[in-house]
C-alpha cells in the first residue's frame, strides 16, 4: 500500500543529485559507443543490466532492440516513460575525453542523455516503489531508432506502439534536450509542437540532347528552374497564413558533363506541417506545382513519402506537466514552447495515449556558443542530467498521485 505522505519537488530533486554521477557515467559510456537505428544491442544490454540491477522486471527485444521496464507500485494509474537510444551517422569533433570510438557515428542528438536520464528516474522511482511511495506504477519505454526508419517505413516508436508497449499505460511522458535554453530551464506547450515530417522525390523527364543545339531538347534543367520557383510559392501563396508549413528542396541532381543536357533531372525534399489539413493541402499543392513542366514539354514523377505525424500534446498532460515543472524549477523557469519544424516518433506514442514532450535546457550560460543538435560539434551541459532524471520522474509521480 503506498504512503499518503506526498514527497515534495525539492525532496526529489535532492535525490536526483544524488546519482548525478550514476546517470553521468552511463551517458558518458553510451556517448562513447554510438549505434544507429535498430542496431542499439550495446546500449540495450546496458539499459537492461541496470533495471535488472535495480530490481526491475524487463522485457528485451521490443521493436527490435528497445527495452521495456515496469515498476510495480499501488493499484494507481500506469505512467509511460520514454527515452530514445539510436546515435546519427556523424563524425564527432569535440575531442571530450569521452569522444565517440565509432568512427562516423555520434550521440549527436542527445539520445545518449534520453536515456541515461531515464535510467535516473528509474532509479528514483523503483526508491519510491520499495519505500511503499509509489500509488501506481511505471512503464520505462527505451526505444530504439528515432532518427530513421526500417526497411518496411518503421521507426522505434511506430514498432513499440504496434507491438502493444503502450497497452494500458494511462499517459506517456519523454523530453529532449534543448542546445538553445540554459540549463534550469524548460518548456513545453499544449496542442501540436512538434512537426509532421514527409519527404518527397521528384523526377523531371525532358529529352536530352548536345548543349549546343538545346532547340532539339526539352531540357529538364530549364525545367526544374521553373518547379522550384513554383514549389516555393506553395507555401506563401496556398497555404493559409495563418497555418504553418515548410516545404524545402535539399537536393538537385542532373548532367554528367558540360556539353550534354541530360534527360532527368531528380530532386529530393522535405514537408513540414502541424494539422491534418496543413498536410493534405501541401501535398496537392506540391503536386500541382511540378506539373508545370507538362505544358513546356516535360513530365514530373512525384513521390512523396508520408513519415513522422505533428507531435501534439494532450492538454490536460500539457498543463500537468508544467505545473509539475514550475513545482519543481520555479515559475520563471517554466515557458511555453514555440512550434518546432522538427519531427518526432514519440508523436506516435501520444496518438496511444494522452501524452507531453518536454524541452530540456542544456546549454551552459558561460558558453559564448551554442552547439545545436545534428552537428559534429554539439554538446551538452551534464548538470541537466539530474534536472532531466528528476523532471520525468515527478511528473509520473504527480500524475499518479492526482489521478488514483
Amino acid at each position: 500500500m503506498s504512503s499518503s505522505v506526498q514527497l515534495t519537488a525539492t525532496e526529489l530533486f535532492e535525490r536526483a543529485k544524488t546519482i548525478h554521477e550514476n546517470i553521468r557515467t552511463w551517458r558518458r559510456t553510451i556517448h562513447r559507443y554510438p549505434e544507429l537505428t535498430f542496431t542499439e544491442q550495446r546500449t540495450a544490454s546496458l539499459v537492461n543490466a541496470t533495471l535488472v540491477d535495480l530490481g526491475i522486471e524487463t522485457e528485451t527485444e521490443v521493436a527490435k532492440t528497445g527495452v521495456v521496464g515496469h515498476i510495480r507500485g499501488g493499484n494507481g494509474p500506469v505512467v509511460g516513460l520514454r527515452a530514445d537510444m539510436d546515435a546519427l551517422p556523424i563524425q564527432e569533433v569535440n575531442g571530450s575525453e569521452f569522444d565517440s570510438t565509432r568512427p562516423g557515428i555520434m550521440h549527436a542528438c542527445g539520445h545518449d542523455a534520453h536515456t541515461a536520464m531515464l535510467l535516473g528516474a528509474a532509479t528514483l522511482l523503483k526508491g519510491l516503489a520499495d519505500e511503499g511511495k509509489l500509488p501506481g506504477s511505471v512503464r520505462l519505454l527505451f526505444q530504439p531508432s528515432e532518427e530513421a526508419q526500417d526497411s518496411e517505413g518503421k521507426s522505434g516508436g511506430m514498432r513499440m506502439v504496434e507491438e502493444g508497449a503502450l497497452q494500458g499505460v494511462d499517459a506517456v511522458f519523454g523530453l529532449h534536450v534543448d542546445p538553445f535554453h540554459d540549463v534550469g530551464y524548460v518548456a513545453t506547450r499544449p496542442g501540436p509542437m512538434m512537426a509532421a515530417a514527409d519527404k518527397f522525390e521528384l523526377v523531371i523527364t525532358g529529352s536530352g540532347g548536345h548543349a549546343a543545339r538545346p532547340q532539339s531538347t526539352v531540357d529538364p534543367i530549364a525545367l526544374s528552374a521553373h518547379v522550384i520557383n513554383a514549389v516555393h510559392q506553395v507555401v506563401s501563396r496556398r497555404l493559409d497564413p495563418t497555418e504553418h508549413g515548410v516545404i524545402t528542396i535539399a537536393t538537385i541532381h542532373g548532367g554528367t558533363v558540360d556539353n550534354v543536357i541530360p534527360d532527368q533531372v531528380r530532386m529530393t525534399g522535405t514537408i513540414r506541417s502541424f494539422t491534418p489539413k496543413a498536410r493534405d493541402l501541401l501535398h496537392v499543392e506540391l503536386k500541382r506545382a511540378v506539373s508545370i513542366v507538362e505544358p513546356l514539354g516535360g513530365r514530373a514523377d512525384l513521390t512523396i513519402h508520408p513519415g513522422y505525424p505533428p507531435t501534439v500534446n494532450d492538454p490536460t498532460a500539457a498543463e500537468h506537466m508544467m505545473a509539475t515543472m514550475r513545482d519543481l524549477l520555479g515559475d520563471d523557469h517554466v515557458a511555453e514552447s514555440e512550434l518546432i519544424m522538427g519531427a518526432e516518433d514519440f508523436s506516435y506514442m501520444a496518438q496511444a495515449a494522452p501524452g507531453c514532450f518536454l524541452r530540456l535546457g542544456v546549454h551552459n550560460p558561460d558558453w559564448k556558443e551554442y552547439y545545436p543538435v545534428h552537428r559534429a560539434d554539439f554538446r551538452m551541459d551534464e548538470d541537466a542530467l539530474p534536472i532531466g532524471a528528476a523532471a520525468l520522474a515527478l511528473t509520473a509521480l504527480r500524475w499518479m498521485e492526482a489521478k488514483r
